[in-house]
C-alpha cells in the first residue's frame, strides 16, 4: 500500500501526462480561447452599436417632446398674454352655467381661441380645458367626456398653486374615470393683469395613450419618462429612475428633458442584444464537445505508445537505484529514446567504475585514518616526554631551561590543534613562548612588546596567524641588526574592522622590495619569488581571506626611523 501511494503522485506527474496535457493545451486551449474571444468581441461589438442606436433614438424624440412643451409653453402664453382672450375670461370668471345667450356666445368665443392653439400646435391628442374661479369648465375639444373631466379637474385642483401665475406647474398623474386612463397634467393660473384677480385655471393633460404612440416608434427595448422628483409619468414602469447594480449588464441611455425637468430613459436588456449570439456560442460549444472527447481518447492512445519507451527507462533506473547494478536497457530501433537507451547504458557502465573506484578509495581512506590514530600517539608520546624533562630542571631548579621546555610545549600543542580558532589574546601569549625559543635558538635578545585593547582581546582568529610575522620580523629583519631587537605588536577596532599591527626595528626593506610583495598580497593566490623568503606571509594572507573573505588585507610598510610594519586589517 505505501509503494501504491508513493507511486501515484509520480504517476500524476509523469511525462506520460505531461504528454496530453501539451496536446490538451496546444490545441483545445487556443480553440477556447480564440472562440470566448470571439464572443466576447463580438458582444461589446453588438453593444456598442446598439448604445449608439439607442442613443439617435433619444435624440429624435427629446426633439419632439422639447416640440410638445414648446407647444404647451405657447398655449399657456397665448391666454397670459392675448388681450381679447383677457377680455372674456374677465366676463366668464364667474359663470356657473349656460343660461343666456351672453354667456353661450363668451363660451363659443373660449372654444373658438381653443382651436386657435389646436390649429398652431397640430397636437390633437393633448387634453386642455379651462376652468373658471366658479370651477366651470370649458373644454379645448368634446372628445371627452364631461364627467371625466371634472373628475380629473376635482383631483388635480388642490395640487395647483393660484399664487404662482407667472409659470406652467407640473401637477403629476392622474388616474382618469374614463377611457383615456392616466393622464400627465400640467396648469397655469391666468389672473386679471389689472387687478390680479384669480380669472381661470388652464389646465393641460397629455394622456397615457400619446406616450404608448410615442414610444411605440423605438424598435427595441423599454422607454420610460420621470418627471423632476423621479416619479414614472410613462412607459415601462421596471426601469428605475437611477440605474442599479443588478442592471449593469443592461444597456442603459439617458437623456434630460432641460426644459420640463424630464429625464427620458432607454434601456435594452441584454438578452435582446446579445440572447442570439450566445445561444449561437453555447450551441457550438456542444456540438465541438463531442469532437474533443474523440480527440482526447486518440491523443491518450498516442501518448501511451510515446510513453511506453519513458516507463520502460524510468523503471530500469529505478532498479539500478534499488541495487541491481546489473541491469540494462534493451535497445530497440533507431530513433531518439534507443539513442538515450544507449547512451544510459554507457552512462551506468561508468557508473559502476566510479562507485568500484570510490569504494577503493574508502577502504584506502580507512587504512590511512588508522595509520592517522597510530601517528597521534607519537606527539603525545613527544609532550610526556617533555613534560618529564621539565619536572626534572624544575627539581633542579633550572628555571631557564625548564621555562624553554615550556614553550616548546605550548608550541607543540599548537602546531597539534592548527585547525582550533585561538581568541586574540591566547595567540599573543602563545607568540611570547616563541619568542622564548627563537631567543635560545638565534642568541637574539629580542624583546616584545604586547598592546591588547580590551574590547578586541576576546576576538577568535586562526590559531598560530601571527607567528609567521613574527618569524619573518626575527629572521629577516633583526638578524643582523645592530640596535637591540625589539618587535611591538599592537591590536585595536577601527571603523568595524580589527587593526592588528607588527613592527620592528630592524633593516627594513628597499621600497622596490616592498612594493613587489604588496603586489603580491593584493593578489592573494600567487607563489611567492624564493627570493623574498615571505612564503609565510602569503600563507597568512591566504588563511585571512578563507576565513574572513576578499576584505581582510595586509600590508607592509617602512618605519619612518627604521624597520617594517606589518598592517592586518580583518573585518569584524
Amino acid at each position: 500500500m505505501k509503494e501504491r501511494s508513493r507511486m501515484i503522485p509520480k504517476f500524476r506527474s509523469s511525462f506520460y501526462r505531461r504528454i496530453q496535457i501539451s496536446f490538451l493545451l496546444l490545441i483545445l486551449l487556443p480553440t477556447v480561447l480564440v472562440s470566448f474571444y470571439n464572443y466576447s468581441t463580438t458582444n461589446r461589438d453588438v453593444k456598442e452599436k446598439m448604445t449608439l442606436s439607442n442613443e439617435s433614438v433619444l435624440a429624435v424624440m427629446g426633439k419632439d417632446l422639447n416640440k410638445m412643451i414648446d407647444d404647451l409653453t405657447f398655449a399657456s402664453n397665448f391666454f397670459v398674454q392675448d388681450t381679447n382672450v383677457r377680455l372674456q375670461l374677465r366676463s366668464f370668471a364667474d359663470v356657473k352655467a349656460i343660461d343666456t345667450f351672453a354667456k353661450l356666445n363668451d363660451y363659443q368665443k373660449i372654444k373658438d381661441f381653443f382651436s386657435l392653439i389646436t390649429a398652431k400646435t397640430m397636437n390633437r391628442d393633448i387634453i386642455m380645458y379651462l376652468a373658471n374661479r366658479s370651477d366651470f369648465i370649458v373644454q379645448s375639444a368634446d372628445s371627452y367626456e364631461p364627467s371625466d373631466i371634472i373628475y380629473d379637474w376635482n383631483q388635480v385642483k388642490p395640487r395647483v398653486d393660484v399664487d404662482k401665475p407667472k409659470f406652467i406647474q407640473w401637477l403629476g398623474l392622474v388616474n382618469g374615470s374614463g377611457k383615456q386612463g392616466r393622464i400627465y397634467y400640467m396648469s397655469r393660473v391666468l389672473r386679471d393683469s389689472d387687478d390680479n384677480a384669480l380669472l381661470a385655471t388652464l389646465l393641460i393633460g397629455i394622456p397615457e395613450t400619446y406616450f404608448d404612440q410615442f414610444f411605440g416608434q423605438a424598435p427595441s427595448g423599454n422607454l420610460s419618462l420621470f418627471d423632476v422628483n423621479g416619479q414614472s409619468i410613462a412607459g415601462n414602469t421596471h426601469i428605475p429612475y437611477e440605474r442599479k447594480e443588478s442592471d449593469r449588464r443592461n444597456i442603459r441611455s439617458e437623456l434630460m428633458i432641460d426644459k420640463a425637468g424630464w429625464k427620458l430613459v432607454y434601456e435594452t436588456p441584454s438578452s435582446q442584444v446579445t440572447g442570439q449570439i450566445s445561444r449561437t456560442f453555447y450551441i457550438s460549444l456542444i456540438i465541438i464537445l463531442p469532437f474533443f472527447i474523440l480527440f482526447w481518447m486518440i491523443s491518450f492512445f498516442i501518448a501511451q505508445r510515446l510513453y511506453r519507451p519513458v516507463r520502460l527507462l524510468q523503471r530500469g533506473a529505478r532498479q539500478f537505484g534499488e541495487g541491481n547494478r546489473s541491469l540494462r536497457f534493451q535497445v530497440e530501433g533507431r530513433d531518439e529514446m534507443a539513442e538515450l537507451g544507449q547512451t544510459l547504458n554507457v552512462m551506468l557502465d561508468q557508473i559502476n567504475e566510479l562507485i568500484s573506484g570510490i569504494e577503493q578509495e574508502q577502504e584506502q581512506k580507512r587504512v590511512m585514518e588508522l595509520q592517522a590514530l597510530f601517528a597521534q600517539i607519537r606527539p603525545h608520546f613527544l609532550l610526556n616526554t617533555l613534560n618529564s624533562i621539565k619536572c626534572n630542571l624544575s627539581l633542579a631548579e633550572d628555571a631557564v631551561h625548564s621555562g624553554q621546555i615550556d614553550s616548546l610545549m605550548s608550541m607543540l600543542r599548537a602546531y597539534m590543534r592548527i585547525h582550533e580558532p585561538a581568541t586574540l589574546e591566547s595567540e599573543c601569549r602563545l607568540l611570547v613562548h616563541y619568542v622564548d625559543i627563537m631567543k635560545m635558538r638565534s642568541d637574539l635578545p629580542v624583546e616584545l612588546d604586547i598592546s591588547i585593547a580590551d574590547e578586541v582581546a576576546s576576538i577568535e582568529v586562526p590559531k598560530l596567524l601571527l607567528q609567521p610575522i613574527v618569524e619573518n620580523a626575527i629572521v629577516h629583519g633583526l638578524a643582523d641588526s645592530e640596535t637591540e631587537p625589539r618587535i611591538t605588536l599592537e591590536a585595536c577596532e577601527r571603523n568595524g574592522m580589527l587593526e592588528i599591527s607588527v613592527q620592528d626595528n630592524g633593516k627594513g626593506i628597499t621600497p622596490s622590495r616592498l612594493q613587489e610583495l604588496n603586489e603580491l598580497l593584493e593578489q592573494g593566490n600567487g607563489e611567492p619569488q624564493a627570493s623574498y623568503k615571505r612564503i609565510g606571509l602569503l600563507n597568512v594572507m591566504q588563511r585571512l581571506q578563507l576565513t574572513y573573505g576578499p576584505s581582510a588585507k595586509i600590508r607592509l610598510e617602512n618605519n619612518k626611523e627604521q624597520g617594517t610594519l606589518v598592517l592586518l586589517r580583518i573585518p569584524l
